[in-house]
């Protein structure tokens, strides 16, 4: 997926009717879509909020899209200078997929540019964060077990 499949497939019947999307702000907090919006009105919203180039948008349960069933996949637009999470850890492996756009990553202090194809494994418990210098598309991939984490990187 690209920046342009990206906006297609956000403004799509698909996506509002079979995923969760959200934003975050500059605070760093993740705010739901609200559910009561028809799809026009969707559609509206993720409009103005990608034209702002003021928020990182979230789509939830791509593995459904990527036909995985041994993970889950969060996908995550930022403008340049887009808003992050803070330093976090996640309870389980996790895979970073740059897809589009140059995506830094701060895992233990240390930065780390991804370009497009380029992958980042964090292991389970470790300290990162998205640093969003520029514009980018990237797949956050949570792997529970370890024999799907060492499929991956055999294959990679």
């Amino acid at each position: 997926m690209n920046f342009e499949r990206f906006e297609e497939f956000i403004m799509s019947e698909e996506c509002y009717f079979s995923y969760d999307v959200s934003y975050i702000d500059k605070k760093g907090l993740q705010h739901q879509i609200p559910e009561k919006y028809s799809f026009w009105e969707y559609q509206f919203y993720l409009g103005k909020l990608i034209a702002e180039e003021k928020n990182t948008i979230k789509i939830e349960q791509m593995e459904r899209y990527w036909k995985w069933n041994d993970r889950t996949i969060h996908l995550f637009y930022n403008p340049k200078n887009g808003p992050t999470f803070d330093v976090h850890t996640d309870p389980v492996d996790v895979i970073i997929d740059c897809l589009d756009g140059i995506k830094v990553m701060e895992v233990d202090g240390k930065k780390i540019t991804l370009k497009p194809g380029d992958k980042l494994s964090i292991p389970a418990g470790t300290k990162h964060r998205a640093l969003n210098y520029e514009k980018a598309l990237m797949a956050s991939h949570g792997i529970n077990d370890t024999e799907t984490l060492s499929r991956i990187r055999e294959n990679n």
